[in-house]
C-alpha cells in the first residue's frame, strides 16, 4: 500500500502506516497542483496544473528507477482542475474550458477530442460504461466510455456546480450551490 501525492513540483509515495517516503519523482515543474493522481492498469496518471503535461507513470518502474518511469506524456491542452478518469483501457480528461479527450491508457494515443458546453471544475465520473462531464452551470454531458465520441445525453440541474460527482448504490450524487442532488431510481415504499 502506498499513499501517492502530487505536489507542486514532484510526485511522492509514502508508506501510510509509517509516513516514510518510498519514492520520489522530481522535476515536474508547475508549482501548483489541484488534481490528485488517478490509478489503473499499473499506471498513475497525473496532471501538474497550470496546463502542465498529463503524465502516465509506470508504477513498477517508478519504484525501481524514478527517472525512467514516465511511460508517456501529453501536453497539448491539459486540465488545471479536473482529474483524469479511467474506464478499462481508456483515460478521459476535460480541461477547465471544456475540451474533453479520450486516450489509450497504456500508450497515450489520442482517440478523440471534443468541445463540451461550458467551463469545468468537477472531475469526470466513470460508471457503467459511461463518462459524466459536469460543468459549472450544472449541465451534465454523458458520453459512451469508448474510443469513438458518442454523446448519449445532456441533463441540466437547476443549480451551479463545482464539486465532482460521486456514485453509490446506483445513484449519482451532485453537490450544487443550493442543494445536494441524488440521481437514480426512486425508492419504492411499502403500502
Amino acid at each position: 500500500k502506498q499513499l501517492v501525492v502530487m505536489g507542486g513540483n514532484q510526485l511522492d509515495a509514502y508508506d501510510p502506516t509509517t509516513g516514510r517516503q518510498r519514492w520520489r519523482l522530481g522535476g515536474l515543474v508547475g508549482g501548483r497542483t489541484v488534481t490528485g493522481p488517478t490509478y489503473g492498469n499499473g499506471m498513475l496518471y497525473v496532471t501538474r496544473g497550470m496546463r502542465g503535461a498529463l503524465l502516465a507513470i509506470d508504477l513498477d518502474q517508478v519504484q525501481k528507477s524514478p527517472d525512467d518511469a514516465i511511460a508517456w506524456k501529453y501536453d497539448q491542452g491539459t486540465p488545471d482542475t479536473p482529474c483524469p478518469v479511467l474506464w478499462n483501457e481508456l483515460l478521459f480528461t476535460v480541461t477547465d474550458d471544456g475540451i474533453a479527450r479520450a486516450f489509450e491508457a497504456t500508450t497515450g494515443k489520442l482517440h478523440w477530442k471534443q468541445r463540451l458546453k461550458g467551463d469545468y471544475k468537477a472531475s469526470p465520473l466513470a460508471a457503467e460504461g459511461r463518462i459524466y462531464f459536469l460543468n459549472t452551470e450544472g449541465l451534465c454531458t454523458v458520453v459512451s466510455a469508448a474510443a469513438k465520441f458518442d454523446k448519449l445525453a445532456e441533463n441540466q440541474l437547476p443549480d451551479s456546480t463545482l464539486a465532482s460527482p460521486a456514485v453509490s448504490q446506483g445513484h449519482i450524487y451532485l453537490r450544487g450551490r443550493k442543494a445536494l442532488y441524488s440521481i437514480g431510481p426512486r425508492e419504492r415504499t411499502a403500502d
